[in-house]
């Protein structure tokens, strides 16, 4: 297999792993542009497509470090920009000019509304399975979507937002009287970053914030009520072809970071009709199409309580796919019409995993507020599995590319042209 370098760079540095051998279903393996290689949720959707469909999978990442593209499932690598750079964009669609894939498949928020954005520009020969571009701005806004949701009977936080605007508008004074603490406040529109904090003193309430604001797109800030039943979020991923439910599964991520709700570092399937109920309902009446994670927390009553539409590939999928619910085998052969069994995959009813390294992330970051022994004991939780593919470590163990760029030996902050010579390029799809 070849694999694209780094012009001028030492060609033996970036030499993607020898990608293993497939039985391949229909005549011919399908190519895909898999985006945001940066991810380690990404490297579980490069291998899924890997096994099931054998794809060829051109990965891009925003250094030649990037964990897809030191991944054995990544036949052709490429760096572009960062997905928030305004470049970013125009190196995607010479990527699909390029490589000529079937398909492209973004992964993260920031590359899921970069596509949305160049739809129409995506040669037609380029397939992509995203929402509506309406559809996609009512998830990506929260208020929004719980605006939806409160019509159709949706249990959701109470907002306390308008009067937060009001306390600003007049001083600022704390608001010991006038808010229920603790509050949960969270940016309106998705960012892509983990943007909430949980707020128990109302002398902490303004610095937390305008720290929410300042990384909050407009600066605008929901403030809400903080859901006071068990520390679990109960999260419904759901694939929709044309607004109908193809696929779905339930989890309870029982620990996460950041520890009031963030990425999941321990999981467990549970079905729960409640939830998916609810889920199946609020896309429907938005209109969807493609892949989300609806997510609801409990209160202690008992109700099940929206609090948003994650419109992209959840931190957690590892999970889903490693239990035999395949989305993204199953969205690219329905798009592609692959002769392949559809859904992709044979779910169970139950599984349990932990993510061992983003646990020890966090103690690490963390280490004045973490306890080193619950870290531990999550990494060690009975019955679940790890994330970690051990097939290909040299992936899994490549430090975030945000790290990696803080190196002074490493390249980082400027796109880095891989290119591949005229033999190269003949052979790279056909080869592995």
């Amino acid at each position: 297999m070849q694999t694209d370098t780094e012009s001028g760079s030492d060609r033996s540095d970036v030499q993607v792993p020898v990608h293993r051998e497939r039985d391949t279903p229909g005549d011919s393996p399908p190519r895909v542009l898999l985006l945001d290689g940066d991810y380690d949720n990404t490297l579980a959707v490069a291998r899924e497509l890997s096994e099931d469909l054998n794809a060829r999978i051109i990965g891009t990442g925003t250094t030649r470090y990037s964990r897809l593209l030191r991944s054995n499932y990544c036949d052709i690598g490429e760096v572009v920009p960062a997905p928030g750079e305004a470049e970013y964009t125009d190196a995607l669609l010479e990527l699909m000019d390029k490589h000529r894939p079937q398909i492209v498949l973004p992964v993260g928020y920031d590359s899921m509304a970069a596509v949305d954005s160049i739809r129409s520009e995506i040669p037609d020969a380029v397939e992509f399975c995203l929402p509506p571009s309406e559809s996609f701005h009512v998830a990506v806004d929260k208020a929004r979507t719980l605006q939806r949701a409160r019509r159709l009977g949706i249990p959701v936080p109470t907002d306390y937002s308008d009067t937060a605007e009001e306390l600003d508008e007049s001083g600022r004074p704390t608001p010991a009287d006038t808010l229920p603490f603790p509050v949960f406040l969270k940016a309106r529109r998705e960012n892509g970053t983990m943007t909430t904090a949980r707020v128990d003193e109302p002398a902490n309430f303004w610095t937390a914030y305008d720290g929410i604001a300042a990384e909050a797109s407009g600066g605008n800030v929901l403030v809400q009520e903080y859901i006071d039943g068990p520390n679990v979020t109960f999260g419904c991923g759901v694939l929709c072809l044309d607004n109908e439910i193809e696929l779905l599964v339930s989890h309870q991520e029982l620990r996460s970071v950041p520890r009031h709700g963030g990425s999941g570092t321990h999981l467990r399937l549970v079905g729960n009709p409640t939830i998916e109920a609810k889920t199946a309902a609020l896309l429907r009446d938005i209109g969807w199409n493609g892949i989300a994670l609806v997510e609801f927390r409990q209160r202690s009553d008992g109700t099940y309580v929206l609090m948003e539409i994650n419109p992209k590939f959840w931190a957690s999928y590892a999970l889903a796919s490693r239990f035999g619910y395949r989305f993204v085998s199953t969205m690219v052969a329905s798009v592609l019409d692959l002769d392949v069994s559809r859904p992709v995959g044979t779910p169970q009813q139950t599984g349990e995993m932990v993510f061992p390294l983003r646990e020890l992330q966090q103690y690490v970051r963390n280490r004045r507020n973490e306890r080193l022994l619950d870290c531990v004991g999550t990494i060690m939780a009975a019955d679940a599995c790890w994330d970690i593919d051990t097939s290909d470590l040299g992936a899994w163990l490549t430090p975030p590319a945000r790290v990696l760029r803080k190196i002074p030996t490493l390249p980082g902050n400027r796109r880095a042209e891989r290119t591949l010579s005229g033999s190269e390029r003949a052979t790279a799809l056909t080869e592995k």
